[in-house]
């Protein structure tokens, strides 16, 4: 049985039956040979079974024979079977080659008519496009100086001012007087107002011609340009001994006002200046949010005074409540001799106390209140963290024009004392903190130094008249590769899997459309310094409503299937959405890793929307000689670091010409789709950090502390930028505009920009970053000890940063969300002749 089994096919079993046949055959014919008698009976027998026995092994000779020919024609059949066969998988393999090309070139021929029916539009569009604005005509100046009446009445702007000494374009230039002083406040003034970039040394083409002044007896009459008038002049006394102000056109810029009231509109009120700039870890956190004290205030009350004051004075005696902790001392010993008809200042020790423990802080706003002293009480509220409460309308807030004092101090007259505690007592922790962080933003901007007093001057002068900001500076860089020495290149394909969009000639943001209204977009507390200067674009510029692009508005958008909408495949031939069409540019910052951004290079062939690759290099050496670049659809431009610094990722070099930008390390790799995908998200959240890896901040109860958290969690309140989509906005704010503190720390530890960028968005917007899909970490297999993550030292770096960043703001900005974007119809069973925006995400 087991013979059965083993010798398969019935050919082989034929033969070991025939053998066994003859093989008994031949044993029983020897076996009677021996036993039986000789005869010639059995001879004859004998010789008739050998006969027999020769026609049977030629029998079985030819068997044999037959059996080696089958078995060469059953390994000739075998070898047709494997040769048809090897035909046949050949034959497989390229029409799956040809299935697979016919479907490339399916997918190239629609990319192909998506560019062209993109290229149509845009053609269509440059026909009808507005012809470019050209610049006014300069209204010059007289040549000639002739010496002009004073004006009868108050001036204003339109009666007082010559505007065609200052047109739109001119610049807003400034003439300084020559200053020959060693007063170090005034030194400082003379600094920051050289530093402005407004300073010309010409003074028959100047819009504003500027005098700081020192002495008490100066003259305004003596200024060399004077003109009989001081038509567009601006005198600047910072001293509480101010000068005679002359009839006249000048503008007048004081931080006290005694014998003379300044003209509304006309005349500004300045801060209090001071000599030491206050520095950031000196400020108290605004947390917690409610204080020991209600309310303070410390002060020497007048004598002599009018009805109404002294009404006040007595109501405001009474607000003293150890039980509601409220602290109002109105008769403390003062710090130095005062006129009877004065409010003047107490023990700066007991002042400092009060004040650094309590949530309001009074700052009497009476005509007692000598206007420099009201200048440096509210200098004082705002510099211990309190929110000031204004009490009276009596002099003008220091620089009212240009900071928006009602966000950030409760603005009372002096008849509502009596309801003052229960007015404080009613506003709740959310609006104290807007009030805090306004007030914090509000000194930074423009109060913490002197030279930001002097720059917020000359933006009050500027905006006065209407003349657009200077453009945000640029960094210096330097261009590896040049004509003379250009990149070396190889080709590369990459092909993608799905159509995403059309592959179109490089397409820059509309840049400096809003020169005269940019600034409507950037009021509140937030922004300050910054909106001193003019940006190509902002997060916040305005957008049409959707109807506007049928309705005589339709140039640069890009309407899904013309506004009928669809699925993938219309989906794919149009970004839709509320904005017109528009490119990103990716940025890598790179040091030594070079054949890991040489792959990564390579995957960016064929991306749709993609404007150009800018690398950053932050190795001193230049990339090898040996070294190839990949050659993909789009530049490829190196820029040279002047240092290895992490903040390089973040500088709003002129080379970026999108507002969207794609930050990411040498090592992240990410799929077309995600990256379309991404850029789609990020075009309807432009003021948001929008990308991949997210991480949170974690309450750290045993030490009281927070700390940088990258476990997976169902709230996260960051997004690392190595993979993440944001404005060029944010980089000129990293760059120039975010305290210097910060970027130091992060050159200290080479780590944490990431965490910083996500704080400054936060900060300035008051929102948490935005996930999208199931993204949450990477892991490179090739960059072993490279990785910065690998270091033991990487998370203790991140927790202290988050700590002192914390102190820098004087909160922690950082918002959680819950949130995390995946593709319309993602989940959707779609009918059969209808296709998902992305099949993946």
């Amino acid at each position: 049985m087991n013979c059965w089994r083993m010798c398969g096919g019935w050919r082989s079993r034929t033969i070991v039956i025939i053998f066994l046949i003859v093989f008994l055959f031949i044993i029983s014919t020897f076996v009677g040979m021996n036993v039986q008698e000789p005869s010639i009976e059995v001879s004859l027998n004998t010789f008739n079974q050998l006969a027999n026995k020769d026609d049977f092994f030629h029998h079985v000779e030819d068997m044999q024979r037959l059996r080696k020919s089958i078995i060469v024609e059953l390994g000739n059949l075998e070898s047709e079977r494997n040769r048809l066969r090897s035909s046949v998988e050949s034959l497989s393999r390229q029409s799956t080659d040809y299935n697979n090309e016919l479907k490339t070139l399916e997918r190239n021929l629609l990319q192909i008519k998506f560019n062209i029916q993109n290229a149509l539009v845009s053609q269509d569009e440059a026909l009808k496009e507005y012809s470019s604005i050209k610049l006014p005509l300069r209204l010059l100046p007289q040549s000639e100086r002739t010496n002009h009446a004073s004006p009868t009445g108050e001036c204003r702007l339109q009666t007082c001012f010559d505007y065609s000494r200052c047109s739109v374009t001119s610049g807003f230039s400034i003439y300084l007087y020559p200053l020959v002083t060693d007063n170090n406040l005034l030194l400082l003034w003379k600094s920051a107002l050289l530093n402005s970039g407004y300073i010309t040394d010409n003074p028959d083409a100047v819009c504003i011609y500027l005098a700081l002044v020192e002495r008490e007896d100066f003259q305004a009459q003596e200024l060399k340009y004077w003109s009989g008038d001081g038509r567009n002049h601006v005198i600047v006394s910072v001293f509480p001994n101010s000068y005679t102000v002359p009839k006249s056109r000048a503008m007048h810029a004081q931080v006290i006002w005694r014998k003379y009231s300044p003209v509304t509109g006309f005349d500004i009120m300045l801060p209090y200046s001071h000599l030491e700039e206050v520095k950031f870890h000196d400020l108290p956190l605004m947390l917690p949010v409610r204080r020991p004290n209600l309310l303070s205030f410390l002060g020497k009350s007048p004598s002599v005074t009018n009805e109404q004051e002294k009404n006040f004075i007595a109501a405001f005696r009474l607000l003293t409540s150890p039980d509601l902790s409220i602290n109002i001392e109105v008769d403390c010993q003062a710090i130095q001799p005062c006129t009877t008809n004065q409010w003047c200042l107490c023990s700066s020790e007991d002042m400092v106390e009060n004040e650094i423990n309590s949530t309001f802080i009074v700052v009497l706003n009476a005509r007692s209140m000598p206007s420099d002293q009201f200048s440096y009480r509210l200098y004082q509220a705002l510099v211990k963290g309190a929110v000031p409460v204004i009490l009276g309308d009596e002099h003008t807030l220091p620089l009212d024009e240009l900071i928006p004092w009602h966000t950030a101090a409760l603005l009372l007259p002096l008849q509502r004392v009596t309801e003052l505690v229960y007015i404080l007592r009613n506003i709740l922790e959310p609006d104290i903190i807007e009030f805090k962080k306004q007030g914090r933003a509000i000194f930074e901007n423009y109060l913490m130094s002197t030279p930001r007093i002097a720059e917020g001057l000359l933006e009050l002068l500027r905006q006065r008249i209407n003349i657009p900001p200077t453009e945000a500076p640029l960094p210096e860089s330097e261009h590896i590769y040049t004509e003379s020495n250009p990149m070396p290149m190889f080709e590369t394909r990459v092909e993608p899997n799905d159509v995403l969009g059309p592959v179109e000639d490089q397409y820059p943001s509309a840049a400096y459309q809003r020169n005269f209204t940019s600034g409507r977009s950037l009021v509140g507390f937030f922004f300050g310094r910054a909106a001193t200067r003019l940006y190509p674009h902002t997060p916040w510029d305005p957008i049409l409503p959707t109807d506007a692009k049928f309705h005589g508005s339709p140039y640069g958008f890009r309407p899904i299937n013309g506004g009928a909408g669809g699925s993938g495949k219309e989906f794919s031939q149009a970004l839709g959405g509320n904005h017109p069409r528009e490119q990103f540019t990716i940025v890598i910052l790179t040091y030594d890793r070079a054949d890991l951004l040489q792959q990564q290079l390579a995957q960016f062939n064929g991306l749709p929307y993609l404007n150009k690759v800018l690398i950053v290099w932050n190795n001193p050496n230049y990339p090898p000689a040996t070294f190839q670049w990949p050659h993909i659809h789009v530049p490829i431009q190196v820029l040279k670091s002047a240092r290895n610094s992490l903040n390089n990722r973040f500088l709003p070099y002129k080379e970026i010409e999108t507002e969207a930008i794609l930050s990411l390390d040498d090592d992240m790799y990410l799929r077309h789709d995600e990256i379309i995908f991404a850029f789609r998200v990020w075009r309807e959240y432009r003021d948001r950090i929008v990308g991949f890896p997210g991480r949170y901040h974690a309450w750290n109860e045993r030490d009281n502390k927070w700390n940088y958290n990258s476990n997976h969690s169902c709230e996260l309140s960051l997004i690392l930028t190595g993979a993440a989509f944001l404005h060029k906005y944010y980089l000129y704010q990293y760059s120039y505009f975010m305290a210097r503190a910060i970027r130091d720390k992060v050159d200290e530890f080479m780590n944490c920009e990431d965490i910083a960028m996500n704080f400054l968005v936060s900060h300035l917007t008051g929102k948490p970053p935005v996930k999208t899909t199931s993204r949450w970490t990477f892991r490179c297999s090739t960059c072993g000890e490279a990785s910065l993550w690998t270091d033991e030292s990487h998370f203790r770096e991140r927790h202290e940063c988050i700590q002192y960043f914390t102190q820098i703001y004087g909160y922690l900005p950082l918002m959680y969300t819950q949130l995390r974007t995946d593709s319309v119809l993602f989940k959707t069973r779609v009918p059969q002749n209808k296709t998902k925006c992305f099949s993946l995400v």
